[in-house]
């Protein structure tokens, strides 16, 4: 299967210098990617910059075969990718409702309907606080929330960054379910997550970074089994 996502060479960062570098990556369709890291080890920087979002010092990245290395986030999202920052990023004073129609503004009018429709059916919650303030909704419905709005215009990469940051642990495997279903549905997820193990479980590649380059790559399996990653992310002692 060719890839839908190359990544060849690539070094990024903001401003002077990068953050990100040497990095090499071709995902296939229908996978969900974990990025792995500490803190600062360049984890938002590399899925931002897949979005368009940074300064880019070397190396391209391809897009169903197309580079797409000098292309704006706008015209990456019209393309088929989309970005759920780390963080909540729904209007906060607008209603579920109005945050779907904002995530689907660029679609016309039946189109921005059927994609709504398509979701509700998908996120029964959606259609249970179509009038509540997002603002006002718990931090798991904010998420499935957020999601929602990036599939409005019907991704084929879908990018998340600490999806699971500050949830349940009950709504932290609702959001890793979710995305499986996403996944499942054809779209290639790549998610920045701390929550290695419950990340690891329901993925099927997983990437360490490490002071911004790969360290480890693999089946999520076989990254999940790694010494190395289970004493530097799921507590284990060395033996």
């Amino acid at each position: 299967m060719s890839p839908i996502i190359e990544l060849n060479d690539w070094a990024v960062g903001y401003i002077d210098e990068p953050i990100v570098r040497g990095i090499n990556l071709a995902l296939v369709p229908g996978t969900i990617t974990t990025l792995l890291g500490g803190n600062g080890a360049g984890k938002s920087t590399l899925l931002k910059s897949i979005f368009g979002i940074g300064k880019r010092f070397a190396g391209s990245i391809l897009f169903e075969g197309a580079d797409i290395t000098g292309t704006t986030p706008a015209q990456r999202l019209k393309q088929g990718i989309s970005l759920v920052p780390q963080g909540r990023c729904t209007f906060s004073a607008m209603t579920v409702a109005e945050n779907l129609l904002m995530g689907g503004y660029t679609l016309s009018r039946p189109e921005r309907e059927a994609a709504i429709q398509r979701l509700v059916e998908r996120f029964p919650m959606l259609k249970s606080k179509w009038n509540v303030p997002a603002g006002n909704l718990s931090g798991g419905q904010q998420q499935i929330t957020e999601i929602a709005i990036a599939l409005m215009l019907k991704p084929r990469v879908l990018l998340l960054d600490e999806p699971t940051l500050g949830l349940s642990p009950l709504m932290m495997r609702e959001i890793f379910e979710t995305v499986q279903a996403i996944a499942k549905g054809g779209v290639t997820v790549i998610i920045a997550e701390q929550n290695a193990l419950g990340a690891l479980q329901f993925s099927d590649r997983a990437i360490v970074l490490e002071m911004g380059t790969l360290a480890v790559d693999g089946p999520a399996r076989d990254v999940l089994a790694d010494p190395r990653v289970r004493i530097a992310y799921l507590g284990e002692e060395a033996a």
